[in-house]
């Protein structure tokens, strides 16, 4: 039975150092998904003259991750007009989504400053918005990609290596 219980005990802390590259990985593809549909947004806006609404509405469709679920419920709210507040909304759609993604909280707030120059500018200045938006995505993508690339096996090997040191140190 002691056999068993250290032999959980290290697949445990190794499905831990696994969890934690998996997160980070995840992390990742909704950092550029982000990306794309912020590029999606500023293409409706700019080219296609397509109103706030409708533009979220049909980036939020276009998306494959979790994260297009934030725009289509900011789409709704929009239509329903729940608020005069459009960044009220924009963070309650981000708060609604919160718990199915894999972000960091200073990647919440940096959608966040999104919703807060959102809707009530003119064409230019919403461009604007968007392309600091994406520019602040794409610095936190790239760092997180590094630090991906320079702890993905460290977290793995740290997993194993801490339940071989519990196991050790148990028998």
């Amino acid at each position: 039975m002691k056999w068993v219980g250290l032999g959980l005990i290290f697949i445990g802390c190794m499905m831990g150092g696994i969890w934690v590259d998996q997160d980070q990985r995840k992390r990742l593809k909704e950092l550029g998904e982000l990306t794309y549909l912020f590029e999606l947004l500023k293409a409706e806006i700019d080219y296609q003259l397509t109103p706030l609404k409708e533009a979220c509405q049909n980036v939020g469709c276009r998306s494959q991750e979790g994260v297009g679920k934030i725009f289509i419920e900011f789409a709704q709210q929009l239509e329903g007009k729940s608020s005069t507040d459009v960044n009220k909304m924009w963070q309650q759609a981000i708060e609604r989504h919160k718990d199915a993604l894999h972000l960091l909280q200073q990647d919440y707030e940096l959608l966040e400053d999104f919703g807060g120059a959102c809707g009530y500018l003119d064409k230019q200045m919403q461009e604007r918005n968007l392309e600091m938006t994406i520019e602040k995505i794409e610095y936190v993508r790239k760092g997180a990609q590094e630090k991906y690339e320079r702890c993905s096996k460290l977290n793995k090997s740290l997993g194993i290596l801490i339940g071989a040191a519990i196991v050790i140190f148990l028998i």
